[in-house]
């Protein structure tokens, strides 16, 4: 046997690069679900009084179909992304896709308001997405959200309490700004100049019509079930105002994106719920609204909790079953 081969043979073979990487990327997202598992526990302790006098008020049924009607709203979003990421060239297994919106979503609960960002930029990487587009299509997600928010607040709110819009316009003024920086031209141009800017590689992006109209109209169907999810609790109260549905509906939609605003506050805590309270302000009293409004952000918790726990495992059996599949194929 040569030197160069007894060299060879005594020499340990080197770590391989993409394991450590991968050790690493799970003792960050243990770190991250423990923190945010922390961050959950404690905001339900701290709201389990008002919670309990919720519970004395309003029926199992209501709170039921409330949870049921969360669900809903919350889940489309996740829709959106993993939409956002194929049309960028990424095809996106629709399961793997949205475990890794929904877990990063869980991300919000940290004080900071970016750890649900650096969460889906980093899931996206692991499914071989570069973390520009995954960053992109949360963006873009988002803008989109708001916009919905604001239309779905301006198609309610009128018929329900004019003068609510009257005190409020200002805050629709963010609309035709953001449909010309969603036009499909705008996104190509802001994101080629947003990657040459950061110094980072990457084609600009370019979305077509039909993605856009559907990410919206999948958005506003979103803030209806997320409205109608309050609004169930509200009636719970008092059902005696026909306005009472569109008006828990587009105070939801304005009081949420006032909540994202103020970004220091986790998921808009506080924030959301005083906007809630100044919402109805003249229909219902403030302590039984805010009463309501502690009792629908835990039931999105819960919500966000079983979305994220639901893909995580429907994904990893995807994952056995194709495992399972190659056995078989190469036996």
């Amino acid at each position: 046997m040569s030197e160069a081969s007894d060299v060879t043979d005594a020499d340990p073979p080197a770590p391989a690069p993409a394991a450590k990487h991968s050790s690493w990327g799970r003792l960050v997202r243990h770190l991250f679900v423990a923190a945010v598992v922390v961050a959950v526990v404690v905001l339900l302790w701290r709201q389990r009084a008002d919670v309990g006098r919720a519970l004395e008020t309003i029926s199992v049924g209501r709170i039921l179909l409330s949870l049921v009607l969360g669900l809903f709203g919350a889940w489309l979003p996740g829709v959106v992304w993993r939409d956002l990421l194929v049309a960028q060239g990424y095809p996106t297994p629709a399961m793997t896709g949205q475990r890794a919106f929904f877990i990063a979503q869980l991300g919000k609960y940290l004080p900071g308001g970016i750890w649900s960002l650096v969460a889906q930029v980093s899931m996206a990487r692991e499914m071989k997405i570069p973390g520009r587009q995954a960053a992109t299509a949360s963006f873009l997600g988002l803008a989109l959200s708001i916009i919905g928010a604001l239309l779905v607040a301006g198609g309610t709110l009128p018929f329900a309490v004019p003068t609510l819009v009257t005190h409020y316009w200002w805050a629709f003024l963010a609309i035709p700004v953001l449909v010309v920086l969603l036009h499909p031209r705008s996104v190509e141009w802001w994101s080629g100049t947003a990657f040459r800017i950061l110094r980072r590689p990457g084609e600009p992006i370019r979305l077509s019509w039909a993605v856009l109209v559907r990410s919206v109209v999948l958005l506003l169907i979103s803030w209806v079930a997320l409205g109608l999810h309050f609004g169930v609790l509200v009636q719970g109260l008092e059902s005696g105002h026909s306005s009472m549905w569109l008006l828990g509906i587009g105070v939801f939609a304005l009081a949420w994106v006032a909540g994202f605003l103020i970004v220091i506050a986790p998921a808009g805590a506080g924030v959301r719920e005083a906007a809630l309270v100044l919402g109805f302000v003249g229909m219902l009293p403030a302590p039984e609204v805010l009463t309501v409004a502690v009792l629908s952000r835990v039931l999105l918790v819960v919500v966000d909790v079983l979305l994220a726990g639901f893909f995580t495992v429907t994904a990893r059996f995807g994952r056995a079953d194709q495992v399972s599949s190659r056995a078989g194929d190469a036996a």
